[in-house]
């Protein structure tokens, strides 16, 4: 038997139920695959703290992408989750700002430096979702996004959420 054979069996779930979670998939022959192979895994949480996805760094001398995240499934949507929520909201609440990153490890650096209000989204740019759920907690939020293409059109859409949600929105120039 296959390593996913081995795994089906010892977790007692169906492999449907694996490619239904995101974390396998089938390739066109009808193979399973393991969707996070070769990375570092990095488990994503709800705000409440109960886990609902995944993101996986590519190992050095793996395969491409350099990020890959589980898709969205019944329980996890990437345009409303914030990695490191879980962890940050009461720092959040108690400064009352958020600082919105771009990626894992931006949120492991800054809360090890002392900013325990530091978030990501999850292989996304930062979405109405995301606003919606960051009132909840704090009205001023704060981007410390990578000064590239990707992070600089993230500030296109600032203008109007600050309008449409009554948040106070401030750009960290790194």
């Amino acid at each position: 038997p296959d390593g996913w054979d081995t795994l089906v069996r010892s977790l007692g779930v169906p492999r449907d139920a694996l490619v239904d979670a995101g974390l396998a998939t089938v390739d066109e022959r009808g193979r399973y695959t393991d969707f996070f192979r070769g990375r570092i895994l990095f488990p994503i949480f709800e705000a409440g703290g109960r886990a609902v996805g995944a993101g996986g760094r590519q190992m050095p001398g793996g395969r491409p992408p350099k990020y890959k995240n589980t898709t969205n499934t019944a329980v996890y949507d990437k345009s409303r989750t914030l990695y490191g929520l879980n962890w940050a909201k009461k720092s959040v609440v108690e400064k009352g700002r958020v600082v919105v990153c771009e990626g894992y490890t931006d949120v492991i650096g800054l809360q090890r430096a002392g900013a325990g209000e530091a978030v990501a989204t999850c292989g996304t740019a930062l979405a109405d979702g995301h606003i919606k759920l960051l009132t909840n907690f704090a009205r001023r939020i704060v981007l410390a996004y990578d000064a590239d293409t990707a992070g600089q059109s993230a500030a296109e859409k600032f203008y109007e959420w600050e309008q449409r949600y009554q948040v106070d929105i401030r750009v960290i120039a790194l």
